[in-house]
């Protein structure tokens, strides 16, 4: 009789010789195929539940080349970057780990890969951080790391990529790798990227982040498809001893007659609508709304008259003001002022002659302007969302926000920018907020983090 024997296939397992009357654990029947087929992230389990029930299988699904990972630098850990990785292990090398930013997140994940020794594919958000993890890996290791993503195709055992070329070529080379980092793990529910792990047969999976959970709650998918959360430290946890000191202020501007005015005349039309149709700012109703903003003319102005709402408040001319005066309280510092609309970018890099960073901004433009931040030949850039992670500058000690959304994930990431430890440094974050408007409400909701009590 033909042993039971499993393959690989597109991101999925093929079972043949199944000659047992009882179903295969973790298989369901294809009748396009005429075989048993499962997800690919069960492979483990469909060995160990074969194994419990005495059954030999024979294993043709994975194709793990061997590894033999030697740090060339003798790092020393902090406790809670040992205390991780031993969580994580003793989790059967499954799980998550959430590490405020400039912690030392990279350095844990390179640690645990050469604890296991096994062939490992790193997954990043941006080409930019996929970059970062190349050369970290490079410094670190002494092998050829592969690139799968900006313009590159090569696959080693240990091997980088970003999220969308993971999400394009994991049916090919999902039993490649032995063992799958996540950074930035908070991008992974979206329905594209959470197919990732679903389409490989890694036994070992690490994710990484500071800012785990989602406001959708789509984080919950998480733990079966990585694993549980293992360790856990916050910004209060770390300030100070690894991380750097910091302050929060918050200054408080107000509309200008002429501003309020037309923001009270804006804000009526649009409340009106919004709530005649019992519409919030989340769920069906408001996705609903989007769509028919393109073709209902009432739900079309709105729409606009929120948008213009926005753009009053993120560029009020006071607020413009108390940009100033931070910029000349700090001028001898390195700022970084984040804002949520690439228009006010340009603006505020016009008026102030301030180098500015978008999505649109080139690679090697951006390169250059980190660069001379760093070297403090620049001391401010503006930026939109593309800094809220994937940066890496110590030297930054001042962050200034000036419009975002309420969610606290994104402005624990932007304090995040301004915490890494440097001798005697001391971090400001300010927040400029127009009061007696909706920004008012948008700033109480994202202080919803003890890092910003």
């Amino acid at each position: 009789m033909k042993i039971p024997t499993i393959y690989f296939s597109d991101g999925t397992l093929l079972l043949e010789n199944w000659n047992r009357n009882d179903k295969p654990p973790f298989f369901h029947w294809d009748p396009r195929t005429q075989t048993w087929r499962a997800l690919a992230r069960h492979y483990s389990q469909i060995i160990d539940a074969c194994k419990e029930k005495g059954i030999s299988l024979e294993d043709k699904a994975q194709a793990f080349p061997a590894l033999n990972l030697q740090m060339k630098v003798d790092y020393e850990l902090h406790t809670y970057q040992e205390e991780g990785i031993e969580a994580w292990q003793q989790a059967g090398c499954c799980g998550s780990v959430i590490l405020p930013t400039g912690s030392g997140k990279s350095l844990l994940a390179m640690t645990a890969m050469a604890k296991v020794n096994v062939s490992a594919f790193v997954v990043a958000p941006t080409i930019d951080l996929m970059n970062q993890w190349y050369d970290r890996l490079t410094d670190v290791f002494d092998m050829e790391v592969g690139i799968l993503g900006g313009g590159y195709h090569e696959i080693k055992p240990l091997t980088v990529t970003t999220y969308d070329s993971a999400y394009r070529y994991m049916d090919m080379y999902g039993n490649r790798f032995q063992l799958l980092i996540f950074d930035e793990m908070h991008h992974l529910p979206a329905p594209s990227y959470i197919q990732i792990p679903e389409l490989s047969i890694a036994p070992n999976r690490l994710g990484l982040t500071a800012t785990y959970e989602c406001s959708d709650a789509q984080h919950h998918k998480l733990e079966n498809l990585i694993g549980p959360v293992v360790y856990k430290k916050s910004i209060k946890d770390l300030k100070g001893q690894h991380l750097s000191e910091y302050e929060i202020h918050r200054i408080h501007i107000t509309l200008t007659p002429g501003e309020k005015a037309e923001y009270d005349d804006l804000a009526e039309s649009y409340k009106h609508y919004v709530r005649e149709k019992g519409i919030r700012f989340y769920g069906k109703k408001w996705e609903t709304f989007i769509q028919e903003s393109s073709y209902v003319p009432e739900a079309r102005r709105a729409l606009l008259a929120r948008e213009k709402m926005r753009k009053i408040l993120f560029s009020a001319n006071r607020k413009m003001e108390a940009l100033e005066s931070v910029l000349k309280l700090h001028h001898k510092d390195r700022v970084i002022i984040f804002t949520l609309a690439n228009d006010l970018v340009y603006s505020i890099s016009r008026r102030y002659l301030i180098p500015a960073i978008t999505h649109q901004t080139k690679t090697v433009e951006r390169k250059a302007i980190l660069q001379r931040f760093r070297q403090g030949e620049y001391r401010f850039i503006v930026t939109s969302k593309v800094l809220n992670e994937g940066v890496d500058v110590p030297e930054a000690n001042v962050a200034v926000i000036l419009g975002g959304t309420a969610s606290p994930l994104e402005h624990i990431q932007r304090l995040g920018r301004i915490l890494r430890k440097k001798s005697g440094k001391k971090a400001h974050l300010y927040e400029i907020v127009t009061g007696s408007t909706q920004e008012t409400g948008i700033s109480y909701r994202r202080r919803d983090s003890d890092a910003y009590s």
